[in-house]
């Protein structure tokens, strides 16, 4: 880490870390990223394009500069994202002591950070501050559902696209130190926000907020929606995600949530 972004930062001086929300699209990450972001010492952006390309060539200031922007910008327009308002909270200009900065990042970035090691610790160089990540996991019935809906492609593409990030995610775990990397599971904040959200502050270095725990609360659904309820699934595709869970431990709890069958079963999708 270089000394002049460690000592003499000119943006967001009080900074611990800086944390990049990565998996699978429709995982729950805009969610996610809009519950980190609400914390008052938090700066979480959405989706910038900067972060497909690991902020190549930018310095500290200039990350942080374009994060608190596209931040701001989120705020104005209430943090809108496929027919949601995810803003919680103050825009960054009114946050004082901030102490985490990042984005929820598009989704290609776990296969970018997987595919070149050195892109990580760049970034973290440049940052002079720890670069943790935050894996958001949802049972994968309901993503590839989702995925299907939303995109029109076939159902054992979406299988094929949805462990591919998996495998990246899992490699990036091996790769990482413990206190680099965790994962976020979509039911479990849902279930229980406030559990959720005080293992996600001790992991990036926030305080406990009692309002802030509030505020995530009072915006959040139950229970995640079952979208994969919807599908008339194939007896292969269903197998075949079954067969593919089974290789990654953070998603075996999803085994029980298998579709039940419909009356019949088309061979293809």
């Amino acid at each position: 880490m270089t000394d002049d972004n460690a000592t003499s930062p000119a943006l967001l001086p009080d900074l611990r870390c800086f944390v990049l929300i990565v998996g699978n699209a429709r995982s729950g990450s805009t969610l996610l990223g809009a519950a980190l972001d609400g914390h008052p010492r938090a700066i979480v952006a959405n989706e910038m394009a900067d972060s497909m390309t690991l902020w190549k060539g930018l310095a500290r200031d200039e990350v942080l500069a374009r994060v608190i922007g596209h931040a701001g910008y989120n705020a104005s327009k209430d943090r809108a994202s496929a027919g949601y308002q995810y803003q919680i909270g103050p825009p960054p200009g009114e946050k004082q002591g901030v102490l985490v900065a990042g984005d929820k990042t598009w989704n290609p970035t776990l296969l970018l950070l997987h595919g070149n090691p050195a892109f990580l610790t760049s970034l973290e160089d440049r940052m002079g501050v720890p670069v943790r990540l935050v894996y958001a996991v949802r049972d994968p019935f309901d993503v590839i559902a989702t995925m299907h809906r939303r995109t029109g492609l076939p159902v054992r593409d979406r299988i094929r696209w949805y462990f591919m990030h998996c495998d990246a995610a899992e490699a990036l775990r091996e790769r990482l130190p413990a206190d680099r990397f965790l994962e976020s599971h979509h039911a479990e904040l849902l279930a229980d926000p406030a559990a959720e959200l005080g293992r996600l502050s001790r992991f990036l270095g926030l305080p406990d907020d009692p309002d802030h725990v509030a505020a995530v609360r009072g915006m959040l659904f139950t229970e995640p929606r079952k979208t994969s309820a919807a599908l008339d699934w194939t007896a292969a595709d269903r197998a075949d995600i079954e067969a593919r869970m089974a290789g990654f431990e953070c998603l075996t709890r999803y085994r029980a949530t298998r579709p039940a069958d419909k009356a019949h079963d088309p061979e293809t999708r």
